[in-house]
């Protein structure tokens, strides 16, 4: 027997308030604004209304409820549907402020105890994903919800093509779901307000990991199946190249990949909020640096790139720009294991490549000055080029360097 989340119950602000126009169903998107231990009540805004929620537990001042209209009207009642922890720094460009150090130091230790026995790479659900798309048999043996939220994860992956473009790239980073706090704070707090930002990778994956847990077995662990392929992103951490894996077997019956598929999202869930968190360690450190895993869909499977951007952390003089690198990790079945450093002050573009294979490697030879022409054709000064065979030497890292949990007494 399932049974369903708790009913909450909203109180709407002031002596004679007006009902919202709800529709029982419908979605909403709630930002904790005020929450206190022992309080009974929970200050939220929706959209741009502020109201208060009787809550189970209480969650942390800046975390996000995804919230599913049960009854309208002058007494609204909703059920929690899942709930994301305060959000991760805004990317240049996309208006509001990163999070200060206190408020992160004190609610990071609380949900990294659960998030790092949870946390595995996207690479194995991406897998099954994969496989699920080019077997359409196996897909139709699961509940139509599951369909859906599978086709919908699958289908807003951004493509190997769109991301050689300069904007499908930007979107990408964009929608890769370690802005997804972000952007609705943005939103539940602009003039307007009440404007959800479009859906992205947490978002769906979110949306996924709640249907699933509804379809949960009574004998289901969110520990079964885990890899442990790449270590827990933490701050100063590189980019790391992860091949594709093999997908669940999809012949094992319809609880079984289920039960798979429940594993693998809490793990790209888990992974995805700890990337966040990295984020934020930095961002308290004036560092500003953002490590992420950037899923690309192409004709054949689905492949992994890590990506780090970051701006450099000492300060430019006056006359001078800030520069900015990115490395990207990525291990393709055409080409093996590839490392790459792009760094770009004003005009100026510095790339190394760094490749175990040899055919890669004179591959690579054999491109770099297409890639040159292409740099130029920006506008970009080329100030070095190559490709050498091996790992990138190590860089030092100036931000924080907390352990991901403090274990003293």
């Amino acid at each position: 027997m399932q049974i369903p989340p708790p009913v909450i119950t909203v109180t709407l602000p002031g002596p004679a308030p007006r009902a919202p126009e709800w529709q029982p169903g419908q979605r909403l998107e709630a930002l904790v604004l005020r929450s206190e231990p022992g309080v009974e009540q929970t200050r939220v805004r929706i959209g741009n209304l502020q109201l208060s929620l009787r809550l189970p537990a209480t969650p942390p001042e800046g975390s996000r409820l995804s919230l599913q209209v049960i009854q309208a009207g002058a007494q609204p009642a909703v059920r929690i549907l899942s709930q994301s922890p305060p959000p991760a720094p805004v990317p240049p460009g996309a208006g509001g402020s990163p999070p200060t150090g206190a408020s992160t130091g004190a609610t990071a230790p609380r949900w990294l105890a659960n998030l790092l026995p949870a946390q595995g790479s996207q690479a194995p659900l991406l897998a099954t994903l994969s496989a699920l798309d080019r077997n359409p048999s196996s897909m139709a043996t699961l509940p139509a919800g599951i369909r859906d939220a599978l086709t919908q994860l699958f289908f807003q992956l951004p493509t190997n093509t769109q991301v050689r473009q300069p904007e499908g790239l930007r979107e990408a980073v964009r929608q890769s779901g370690i802005f997804h706090e972000a952007a609705l704070t943005v939103a539940a707090t602009s003039a307007t307000g009440g404007t959800l930002p479009p859906a992205n990778l947490k978002s769906a994956l979110l949306s996924l990991a709640t249907r699933l847990r509804s379809l949960a077995s009574p004998a289901a662990t969110l520990a079964a199946g885990q890899s442990r392929e790449t270590s827990p992103p933490r701050p100063g951490a590189p980019p790391i190249a992860q091949p594709r894996v093999p997908a669940e077997p999809l012949g094992l019956g319809q609880q079984a990949l289920l039960d798979g598929l429940r594993a693998r999202t809490n793990q790209a869930v888990a992974r995805l909020a700890l990337h966040q968190w990295t984020a934020v360690e930095s961002a308290d450190s004036g560092h500003l640096r953002w490590l992420l895993e950037l899923p690309l869909r192409g004709e054949d499977g689905v492949d992994l790139v890590h990506l780090l951007m970051e701006r450099e952390h000492e300060d430019p003089s006056p006359e001078e720009e800030p520069a900015w690198r990115a490395e990207l990790a990525l291990d393709l079945p055409e080409l093996g294991a590839l490392r790459a450093r792009i760094a770009v002050t004003g005009d100026q573009v510095r790339v190394r490549l760094w490749t175990e294979v040899d055919d890669t490697l004179s591959l690579a030879h054999r491109e770099l000055p297409r890639l040159q022409e292409a740099l130029q054709e920006r506008g970009l000064r080329v100030r070095d080029l190559g490709c050498s065979p091996g790992q990138p030497p190590e860089t030092r890292y100036h931000g924080p360097m907390r352990p991901l949990l403090d274990d003293r007494a």
